[in-house]
């Protein structure tokens, strides 16, 4: 019966397609949701810093998720069986029962099975600890003077508690290094104001591990889109094929996956349409409770800007955590707000919230404290940076003044972890 609806699969797809070729089409979709590489959705801070004039930079606070990990149970027992799914491609192919392009089969039976990949481990891949030192990298040419000038006692590296958080700042600190010697703090083994979420029990219990919050999902997953997708494509698994393209696509090396070649552009959208949605009633403004959170780790960042513009605080601060946070982080700032609510009855393909660009692996959210002297005053700017680009739309030509700075965040310091003790 297996072996009849693969066979089924392939015959939908040779008859209900259009000519498609994946290998060459120049521009392949590469929005994977929040498995997106890296490399396919940032900025290089090098050519995008802002530079205001008579300024210096005196401090600089980040957050950052943890770089592309492998993949954990049961998603690696998953996609290990559902490689044996190649073997089908190919035959089908060869019996001429495929709307596959031969050089997308080519590719696909071609592609080197690594073990490593489905390990199940909890922890970077090779690539996931590149994306991190080269993202140090690139702060440091930026930044020389401010790096050159820290200390322990004017620096703070931290990441939550596990592996795939603890080898994400160690490299990341790798790549910062230079004249001066970084040191690391150990990660907190209770509450940790960079993943509140962990020690939330309103939001365990309410959200994290309710299904009715993903409601529309379940609505999602029943359109006509979604149907047209899972029925043609996903006689294996939803879910397993979709994995084997994202984990197994490099990008560091710019190298697509041979697995993305069975979908569609249109597959992909869908696909990650899905999971905006369980993004934003998970971590986003689907649920209050979730700007609340967000705003605990952003009155960290007041409270080390102002530190420093008094004169006695960090001048570098860097935080690795987890994408639920930096998604509450956005959700409290007020960034990536659509008008209405995300709804799983029709895909909104206009949406502001894309966990692709959120909460890709090694996605940041960055603010830089400017010191600005002339002959009589001396005021402080900010400016934030998401993904190594600058945030344009917290204040107007994406340079906040102290005062607006203030305006948006100072309330932040008030906010209480009360909430979650219900």
């Amino acid at each position: 019966m297996k072996l009849l609806m693969i066979i089924l699969f392939f015959r939908l797809i040779h008859f209900g397609r259009s000519f498609y070729c994946y290998w060459n089409t120049g521009c392949p979709y590469k929005y994977l949701a929040s498995e997106t590489p890296y490399n396919s959705v940032r900025g290089d801070i090098r050519d995008s810093i802002v530079k205001l004039e008579g300024c210096e930079p005196a401090s600089i606070w980040g957050i950052y998720r943890h770089g592309k990990r492998y993949p954990v149970m049961p998603e690696g027992n998953l996609m290990k069986g559902g490689i044996s799914i190649k073997n089908y491609i190919t035959s089908s192919y060869e019996n001429g029962h495929s709307g596959m392009c031969a050089q997308d089969v080519d590719n696909l039976r071609n592609w080197e099975y690594n073990d490593r990949v489905f390990e199940n481990k909890e922890d970077l891949t090779d690539e996931g600890r590149k994306e991190m030192m080269f993202l140090g990298k690139r702060f440091r040419e930026a930044f020389p003077d401010l790096l050159d000038e820290v200390q322990k006692s004017t620096s703070t590296f931290r990441s939550a508690k596990g592996p795939l958080f603890e080898n994400s700042i160690k490299e990341l600190v790798r790549g910062l290094q230079g004249k001066a010697k970084l040191s690391i703090d150990d990660p907190k083994s209770s509450f940790d104001d960079i993943n509140p979420h962990l020690n939330c029990k309103k939001y365990l219990n309410e959200v994290s591990n309710n299904f009715n919050v993903l409601s529309e999902v379940e609505k999602y997953i029943n359109t006509s889109d979604y149907l047209v997708v899972s029925k043609t494509k996903y006689n294996y698994t939803c879910k397993t094929l979709y994995n084997l393209c994202r984990y197994t696509w490099s990008g560091i090396d710019t190298r697509v996956s041979p697995w993305c070649a069975i979908f569609t552009k249109d597959d992909l959208q869908v696909l990650e349409y899905e999971e905006d949605l369980q993004h934003y009633f998970k971590n986003g403004y689907g649920s209050p409770i979730n700007e609340i959170l967000g705003r605990i780790p952003l009155a960290n960042l007041y409270e080390t800007f102002e530190g420093a513009k008094n004169g006695n605080g960090k001048r570098f601060v860097a935080y690795v955590t987890d994408d639920t946070t930096i998604e509450q982080i956005y959700s409290a700032i007020g960034l990536f707000k659509d008008s209405k609510p995300l709804s799983g009855v029709k895909q909104d393909h206009d949406r502001k919230w894309r966990s692709s660009i959120m909460s890709a692996f090694s996605a940041n959210f960055v603010a830089v404290l400017h010191r600005c002297r002339n002959e009589r005053t001396t005021d402080y700017n900010v400016v934030f940076y998401m993904n190594e680009e600058p945030v344009i739309s917290i204040c107007e030509d994406g340079v906040c003044s102290w005062q607006e700075f203030q305006n948006k965040l100072q309330s932040f310091v008030n906010t209480t972890f009360d909430i979650c003790k219900e």
